[in-house]
């Protein structure tokens, strides 16, 4: 197969997985309205989320590479989850010294406000990473799991890298909206709300943030090359999420100051700082001797 057929077929399934979300949110929301009540852009998101694992598996069959090993998860439990434990260290390290320079640079404040008693910040801290290694299994077992390997096999290292990174920032940014309070809902309503919630690609002012997620995905697929399983990449995926969750309930954004453009208008720490950061620790990773060659 060639390269270019390979990318065209891979945007299929990526197509063919919004598609099959957006139908099966409306079962998920007859199953689950009774015990809660989530706007149904939430059914959708969640539903699409069911429908990346499955349509990675299909995509991993139809490559001929359908397995656990192919989703990233192999190798011994305990070094698998040392690994882990050591990466998620790894990415706190990471949004600390972002974190850092935003408060340097006068961009973040500590909120006064907050409680910043040891019973408090328990009780945040084992929230942020039930969260965070929550959406790290789930997010890495998709983009850097499923289709990862299978754009690996179909393309090359390289392209598997580029696509997979572009698609997990492009994904950020497709938004669905809520739906007003008279709308009924059905098994093709989530379609219909596809359109709007490509709002925000028609603003240039989200570059910045979205060069940060492509970064990160960047960074996260050379720990998938260089270590064969996703274990890395969940680590660092959850390490960066629990600092996030932690900064944005004990900072504030302090905005209108010389600096504040270094950070993105739609988050509260992502931005062109934040790009800067990643980009040279992609760089310094890289130029690593034992990772010189991840790309050949």
């Amino acid at each position: 197969m060639s390269t270019l057929r390979a990318i065209i077929v891979f945007l299929l399934f990526i197509a063919a997985a919004y598609v099959l979300g957006a139908i099966l949110a409306y079962p998920l929301k007859l199953a689950f309205e009774p015990f809660f009540d989530l706007q149904y852009r939430k059914y959708v998101t969640y539903a699409t989320l069911i429908s990346g694992l499955v349509i990675s598996g299909v995509y991993l069959k139809t490559s001929s590479l359908l397995s656990f090993k192919a989703f990233g998860f192999s190798g011994g439990v305990q070094r698998y989850l040392l690994l882990m434990a050591r990466a998620f260290f790894y990415g706190i390290l990471l949004m600390l010294v972002i974190e850092l320079l935003l408060q340097v640079l006068g961009i973040h404040e500590l909120d006064q406000k907050r409680s910043f008693g040891l019973d408090v910040f328990t009780i945040r801290l084992i929230k942020a990473l039930l969260v965070a290694f929550l959406i790290g299994l789930i997010e890495e077992a998709i983009f850097r799991g499923g289709l990862f390997a299978g754009l690996c096999k179909n393309t090359g290292a390289i392209v598997a890298v580029i696509l997979s990174s572009l698609l997990y920032s492009t994904v950020h940014f497709f938004r669905y909206k809520n739906l007003p309070d008279d709308v009924e809902v059905g098994w093709f309503t989530g379609i219909a709300m596809m359109p709007d919630a490509m709002y925000r690609f028609y603003k240039w002012s989200i570059l910045d943030y979205f060069l940060t997620l492509f970064m990160f995905g960047v960074l996260l697929a050379l720990l998938r090359l260089k270590y064969g399983t996703i274990a890395a990449c969940i680590g660092v995926h959850a390490g960066v999420v629990t600092s996030v969750k932690l900064s944005d309930y004990y900072t504030n954004r302090i905005r209108g100051g010389d600096f504040d453009y270094l950070v993105s208008p739609y988050n509260t720490t992502f931005g062109w700082l934040s790009f800067t950061v990643l980009l040279l620790a992609t760089v310094v990773y890289l130029l690593k001797k034992d990772n010189r060659q991840l790309l050949s």
